[in-house]
């Protein structure tokens, strides 16, 4: 027994011992497998599996197929993971973050300081944009025609048409490259043009060279060769703009140039040594100079004609506006007198002109434009301006305006001061007339009042005179009703005495007398109902002297009936 109970012990020892050794071995090996065979990703990495064994791939490719040694195409995202140390291995990459900018942040930047600050037309817009992800792939074959814009499933080489928009993206490092790039942010009141990158050319045209000179004259005007708006497919600038707005878009494969549009004022200013300033003969010999400002812009629809030709709205300026201006002036300007541009109506005459002339040169290249305004005129000699204490012709000429002007301010005046009076005197009697209708309507008042007041006293007394008569009529009807109603009573109360005594006297005459008549009364309220008959036997008279009434009453009526069954005319 004893033997059987230490077997048993030694056999349990054998066992622990056993199950302590397989644990230590299995948390070994766990430790060894977590150590060896498992990864974490954290929340801002991704991880790119690259395998150990499988088929080797072609030497043009960097880029592992499933089932091929190399690095693989797919990646995983933040996470843990389990893998084989033999057969794989792994590297942590980047995640690919693109911003979605902060509009709160975004600042205009104004057309007068765009012009200063970016002439070439660049954004107008500061503060955090947002981004756009442009891919490369570096893997792959260069795409058969060449181009570099491939498709994002064509796993050809280069520049990938889709982009990536604000997130977050698992990107393999070693097939694409990652290039950030802002958006395209069109703000209110600018329009985008789109450059279209790839694609074949339109073929050059002619157009009127506004730079070679005036293009309003009777000459041939020059020429210049410019390459037309382009179509679906073709490389240039599109003829749709992008209206106000975030757009997403690749660089590589449209462009896009921010322009304003609606109405920008410019001014040229007269300085003198300016090679700017606009300075021409008039008609008498004298030098004008003068400063213009002309309010021109684009429309949304022909941004992308004038933004084709020009390249920037500072070329319109530079290329249209300003040298049409000085054209103008020149031409229509000398058509007129020194003292054509003091007076005002020939002045604004010129201005007129000036303005439909422009207006007309501006609608041949799709710009609009508004007003051109003088806004200095100066008048010089030839021979230079007055010595000092002379009198040059500009002042000659404003002074006898103010002359004739301050002659009719004068006239004017009197005529102002005769007219204060005729007011004066036209007040005064509009007041005496004021205080006449008033005591006028004042008496009316008052008469009206009184005549009112002598109208009611006079309704009031006839009314009572009418009440007063009214009820004496009433009194009068009132007695004559009472006298009537007491002689109909009492002719009633006659009239039904005497009926009911006729109608006894006729009862009693056809009854034959009044102890007839009485019998009948007394029939007539007799009630059989109240009779009791005693039967008593013999008795007494004492005894029945107590119906001796009943008897006789009796009695008396069997003698009446025998009398009425009694023949007719017997007594």
């Amino acid at each position: 027994m004893n033997v059987i109970q230490r077997m048993i012990k030694r056999i349990g020892r054998m066992v622990q011992l056993t199950l302590g050794i397989g644990l230590v071995v299995a948390g070994c090996t766990l430790g060894a497998l977590y150590k060896w065979c498992y990864v974490y990703v954290p929340s801002d990495k991704c991880l790119v599996w690259i395998a150990k064994s499988g088929k080797p791939m072609p030497p043009s490719r960097k880029i592992a197929e499933p089932g091929e040694k190399g690095i693989q195409r797919a990646t995983s995202g933040p996470g843990r993971y389990f893998y084989n140390p033999i057969n794989w291995d792994n590297e942590l990459c980047e995640l690919t973050v693109i911003k979605p900018g902060n509009p709160e942040s975004w600042k205009w930047v104004h057309t007068t300081r765009r012009m200063s600050k970016k002439a070439d037309g660049g954004n107008i817009l500061e503060g955090d944009f947002p981004e756009v992800g442009i891919l490369v792939r570096r893997t792959g074959d260069p795409a058969p025609d060449g181009t570099p814009v491939v498709e994002f499933d064509s796993n050809y080489q280069g520049y990938v048409r889709q982009v990536l928009t604000p997130g977050i993206y698992r990107i393999n490092p070693y097939e694409f490259e990652v290039r950030k790039e802002p958006a395209v942010v069109v703000p209110a009141g600018f329009v985008g043009v789109l450059t279209n990158q790839i694609g074949t050319q339109p073929r050059m045209i002619e157009v009127p060279d506004v730079e070679a000179g005036d293009v309003t004259g009777s000459a041939p005007a020059k020429t210049k060769k410019i390459r037309p708006l382009a179509l679906a497919g073709e490389r240039g600038t599109l003829r749709d703009v992008l209206p106000p707005g975030v757009y997403y878009l690749n660089p590589n494969v449209e462009r896009v140039k921010i322009v304003e549009v609606g109405f920008n004022e410019f001014s040229q200013v007269a300085l003198k040594g300016s090679q700017e300033t606009i300075r021409f003969p008039s008609k008498s010999g004298f030098d004008i100079e003068l400063g213009v400002t002309v309010v021109w812009g684009l429309h949304p629809q022909h941004a992308a004609e004038v933004i084709n030709e020009f390249g920037n709205t500072t070329e319109v300026l530079e290329k249209v506006i300003k040298p049409q201006l000085r054209s103008i002036c020149r031409n229509e300007g000398s058509l007129y007198e020194a003292r054509d541009f003091i007076q005002g109506e020939r002045r604004e005459q010129f201005q007129q002109v000036l303005t439909q002339t422009l207006r007309d040169v501006c609608r041949q290249k799709n710009i609009e434009l508004l007003l051109a305004l003088i806004s200095t005129i100066e008048v010089f000699s030839r021979e230079g301006q007055a010595a000092a204490g002379e009198i040059d012709l500009q002042t000659e000429i404003q002074d006898s305006f103010i002359a004739i002007e301050r002659q009719l301010t004068n006239i004017k005046l009197q005529e102002t001061a005769k007219k204060k009076a005729l007011l004066e005197e036209a007040k005064k009697k509009v007041d005496v007339t004021r205080e006449t209708i008033q005591a006028q309507t004042r008496k009316k008042v008052a008469e009206i009042l009184a005549d009112g007041q002598r109208a009611a006293a006079e309704i009031e007394a006839q009314g009572k005179l009418q009440v007063a008569t009214i009820e004496q009529q009433i009194a009068a009807i009132e007695a004559e009703k009472v006298e009537l109603l007491g002689r109909a009573e009492a002719d009633v109360a006659r009239l039904k005495q005497q009926a009911e005594a006729d109608g006894k006297r006729i009862l009693v005459e056809a009854l034959g007398s009044g102890e007839a008549y009485n019998l009948y009364t007394f029939a007539r309220n007799f009630e059989p109902e109240s009779i009791r008959l005693f039967f008593a036997g013999e008795g007494t008279f004492w005894t029945d002297l107590r119906n001796i009434e009943e008897m006789g009453a009796m009695q008396i009526m069997r003698e009446t009936a025998g009398k009425k069954t009694s023949p007719a005319g017997n007594p």
